[in-house]
Formats: structure tokens, sequence, C-alpha cells
């Protein structure tokens, strides 16, 4: 087993052990149905009804592109110890929409549905595991909607900085303005109030 092997999966039941007591046939039944994976940065994803990723380390995307003007829309992000599902839930055959992209270099679990769902019928802490990714990522999208519904780009983004700082911290101005659809310029305006507590001359938009 390779090094990025085992610090994924490790990564993986280290925080699964967190919400259920974990035995020896979890950490076999891990070893022998998931699947680490090295991704570089700007690397894409395969999509599929068969398999979800979880994020040992770096950041994952859900992303869109305006067939009109081309600019990507981040729809959601997973940082480490979450996941993005690619089916609507475990048992589901459609597709979300978008593409999932690699922002950072970094390390993935593999989580195919079927050993899950095998898996499912006889252990019931994998329903545990689904859910918690499930429910981040669902929390995730309300505070984006409820930092960014009605509100100008300038305000947006004050509230995406008080609601969603664990995202703030770890995404680049760009990766910010294409998550909350507003401009770099309005990014870069509304982080100089916030570390001065004044407007920036040019006005924004």
């Amino acid at each position: 087993m390779g090094r990025n092997t085992k610090t994924g999966l490790k990564l993986l039941l280290d925080f699964w052990g967190r919400y259920h007591n974990l035995d020896n046939f979890h950490y076999q039944w891990a070893k022998d149905h998931l699947k680490t994976i090295f991704v570089r940065r700007h690397e894409m994803l395969e999509l599929s009804a068969s398999t979800s990723y979880f994020v040992a380390k770096g950041l994952l995307a859900r992303v869109e592109e305006d067939p009109l003007t081309f600019k990507r829309k981040i729809m959601s992000l997973a940082l480490p110890n979450m996941a993005l599902l690619c089916t609507v839930h475990l048992h589901s055959q459609h597709i979300q929409p978008g593409k999932l992209v690699a922002l950072r270099s970094g390390i993935l679990v593999s989580l195919p549905h079927t050993a899950l769902r095998q898996f499912q019928a006889d252990e019931k802490s994998i329903d545990t595991l689904v859910n918690i990714f499930s429910n981040k990522e669902k929390r995730q999208l309300a505070l984006l909607r409820e930092a960014s519904l009605g509100y100008p780009p300038f305000e947006r983004y004050l509230n995406f900085a008080r609601l969603l700082p664990e995202i703030k911290a770890v995404t680049t101005q760009i990766e910010q303005a294409d998550l909350l659809g507003i401009s770099r310029d309005t990014v870069q305006q509304a982080q100089y109030f916030l570390a001065t507590a004044k407007m920036h001359r040019k006005k924004h938009g």
C-alpha cells in the first residue's frame, strides 16, 4: 500500500471514527473497497452515478460553466473531511449537474456506491458517514444562499466572510468571485474594507 493510499484511508477512517466506533472489519472493508487518488491542481474527475469522493487533502469543487459567457460558477466546495456526492443520494442514478475539479493538489478517496450499498445492508454505520457528507454540503449551500440571495455584490461578500470563514480562509479571490457570482474587483474592495474599515475610493459593483 503506497503512502498516499495509507494517508487517504487513515484520514477517512479517523474522520469516520469521530462519529462511530470502528472495528477491524471496518478497516478491512475500507482497504478492500476504497481507492485513494492523488489529484493535481485543475485536474477534472470523472462524474458518474457509481462513485463519490472524500477529500483527505486538498480542495475539490463542483463547477458549472455559463454556456453564453463561458464564465465559471463554483456551485459547492469540499474542504478536507468533506465529500462531494456525484448523485442526489446513494441509491440514485441521477448525476448532479456540473463537473468536479480539483482546485488544489491533494488526496481523494473514491467511494464506490455499489460497495457502500452492499456494506450498508450489514453495517448501518455507513449511513452515518454518508449522511454527514450530505448534510455538510447542504449546510454549505444553505449558508451560501443566505449570504447571496437578494444582496448586492459588496454586501454579498461581507455576508460570505461572516458566515463561511473557513472557505474564505482557503480560497483565492478569483475562486471567491466565482463562488459568489461577483467580480474580483468587488472581492478586493470588500477585503480592503474588512481589513481597514474604510471604503476603497474606486466604486464597487
